[in-house]
């Protein structure tokens, strides 16, 4: 189950979200959601849309002192015990769970998919086409673990200053009709016959016109941030907007 199309078409209105970063502990934890006032915001998408898109890094399974897959599953089991209300809804429909580069571990702990299609919308986390993960893939687990440890030894708002620099220096770079990630929409789109592609990783919202393919990029519902991806595959329509928080 770890590709492919999800069980539950078809789906014509679709909200995509991504990048929680639920950790294991307060101090750890990425998303600084109160979790029954986020559970109102799922319960005004889950009146709007059909399907919902757990697009990837719900969990953050990578910020133990020893980085093995053994820690992360650990991690990962550890952070949905932290909010079971959320996790049990995360498990049931409307919601499809496609992992994440730091929640990869769910793919066998839990039957994520690297990628769904829905009704022509195919959803990947998107850290597939980041040049750091795929070029030097050491440099982004030391810069995860660095953070994961600043934030253990009680160092938040450090952490949160690199990420968001991480997060401003790599949307400049690669942002943009000509770069990696549109390069992979692209190639999705052909491969699957998809006119939209939907991602997450980077933590900005994006709307671009590729051609005849439709590029989305979620944002981030991590650090009390409600950011999603809208689409109606009737009417063709999409947006990627960050929601009033």
């Amino acid at each position: 189950m770890g590709e492919g199309n999800a069980p539950m078409l078809p789906a014509v209105r679709i909200a995509a979200l991504s990048d929680f970063h639920i950790g294991v502990a307060d101090r750890t934890d990425g998303f600084r959601h109160d979790p029954v006032t986020f559970g109102g915001f799922l319960d005004q998408l889950e009146r709007e849309h059909d399907a919902i898109v757990l697009l990837g890094d719900i969990w953050q399974t990578d910020h133990g002192a020893v980085p093995t897959r053994a820690e992360a599953a650990r991690r990962l089991h550890a952070a949905r015990r932290r909010l079971p209300r959320l996790t049990a809804r995360f498990d049931e429909p409307p919601y499809v769970y496609v992992h994440g580069n730091h929640d990869e571990v769910a793919a066998t702990e839990l039957g994520a998919r690297t990628f769904v299609k829905l009704d022509g919308a195919l959803f990947i986390h998107g850290h597939q086409f980041d040049p750091v993960a795929r070029g030097a893939p050491w440099a982004a687990t030391v810069g995860t673990w660095t953070t994961g440890q600043l934030r253990n030894v009680g160092l938040r708002p450090l952490a949160t200053w690199f990420e968001g620099r991480d997060v401003a220096i790599k949307d400049r770079r690669f942002r943009g009709p000509d770069g990696p990630y549109a390069a992979g929409a692209r190639a999705l789109a052909r491969t699957h016959d998809a006119r939209f592609v939907v991602m997450g990783h980077t933590h900005v919202p994006a709307h671009e016109e590729l051609g005849s393919v439709v590029a989305l990029n979620t944002g981030t519902c991590s650090g009390g941030r409600r950011m999603f991806v809208s689409l109606d595959t009737r009417t063709q329509h999409a947006s990627a907007t960050p929601s009033p928080q």
